[in-house]
């Protein structure tokens, strides 16, 4: 019994011998690996930053053995990426990236493990494959759990701008709000014109994309989408009037004020609200009694909208002075002297 229990604890002890043996090996091979790309990178690196800012005009050779190419190009193109450069020397890295990178991030998305295939879609994004355009959407068609894998592809398919993801996205329930602007910033001009045109001919628009839509144009000022913007204004639905709403106040203009003067006696105090900004970002003068009238609103936010906005036009500290003192309701004479009294009030 004692001669069996002895040689199962040398047996263990072998086997973890055996197994922190291996981890050394490896360990060190991997060292070896990381120490011969950096010498590599040393001797290389300034000849290929000489080609991509066009003082150098043949591309530098590679090292003839092939093992560490990949890793080595992959790693010296993400550090040039990082620098500070003119679009014609990124479009050079994209170039390079294409030629040396992409047939490995293709083989990796059909035969790599999970984390590999989302290294090599960051890495697609980061350099702009084109050439990978059909194969990140086919991998996205076929991926069925919504992880970061999915985000990450779906991501990669609207940087490289395919247009079949857009219509997707229209219809889809499953995207975020805060996925689908994501999406929208990586578009350019054309493919968000074509988006605009799938929105204005689908009535089975998901709320996300709409949502993301009108708040979106309004972050980034985008003049072509305006037109649909003030549009929402008048839609049936209150959550939509409202992103719009708040999102003409980015704009900060309106073709037709006439549409806000109802909104001041909406039932909803957030459209009141609004409108009280609105007033204010777009400098609307004949609003102005409007605002005064909102102060006496029975909804703190409306009456603070209402004031605040008040202060921008010139006399604005000087109506609130007077409602302070004069006004016949409560709640309006608190909020003008709340807003005088606020820290870095300009009284103009």
């Amino acid at each position: 019994m004692i001669e069996i229990f002895i040689w199962v604890v040398f047996s263990l002890l072998g086997i973890q011998l055996l197994i922190l043996a291996l981890l050394i090996g490896w360990k060190m091979k991997n060292l070896a690996r990381e120490n011969e790309i950096r010498k590599m990178m040393v001797i290389l690196k300034p000849q290929f930053e000489q080609y991509i800012k066009g003082t150098q005009q043949a591309e530098p050779s590679l090292p003839a053995a092939k093992r560490n190419r990949f890793k080595l190009m992959e790693r010296m193109l993400d550090e040039f990426l990082a620098e500070d450069l003119q679009e014609e020397q990124k479009t050079a890295i994209h170039i390079l990236a294409d030629k040396h990178l992409a047939e490995h991030y293709r083989r990796t998305l059909k035969k790599g493990n999970w984390a590999e295939r989302i290294n090599a879609l960051y890495f697609i994004e980061d350099f702009r494959l084109f050439s990978l355009k059909e194969d990140v959407y086919q991998h996205f068609a076929k991926i069925g759990k919504r992880d970061e894998e999915f985000r990450q592809c779906i991501r990669v398919c609207a940087t490289l701008q395919e247009v079949r993801l857009m219509d997707a996205a229209v219809e889809s329930k499953d995207l975020s709000f805060g996925m689908i602007k994501e999406l929208l910033y990586r578009l350019d001009e054309d493919l968000l014109k074509m988006t605009l045109g799938r929105m204005q001919s689908k009535e089975d628009i998901s709320e996300n994309m709409l949502y993301a839509f009108i708040s979106f144009s309004g972050e980034h000022q985008i003049d072509m989408i305006f037109p649909f913007v003030e549009k929402k204004l008048l839609d049936e639905r209150k959550e939509v009037r409202l992103k719009a709403m708040s999102s003409l106040c980015n704009y900060k203009k309106m073709t037709d004020p006439a549409i806000l003067s109802g909104f001041f006696d909406s039932k909803h105090w957030q459209e009141r609200m609004y409108a009280a900004k609105l007033t204010g970002a777009c400098h609307f003068e004949q609003y102005k009694p409007n605002l005064i009238y909102l102060l006496s609103d029975n909804i703190w936010w409306v009456r603070f909208a209402g004031a605040e906005n008040l202060k921008v036009f010139r006399g604005g500290n000087h109506v609130l002075e007077q409602v302070s003192t004069d006004h016949a309701d409560a709640y309006a004479r608190d909020i003008a002297k709340h807003m005088l009294t606020r820290e870095g009030a300009n009284f103009t």
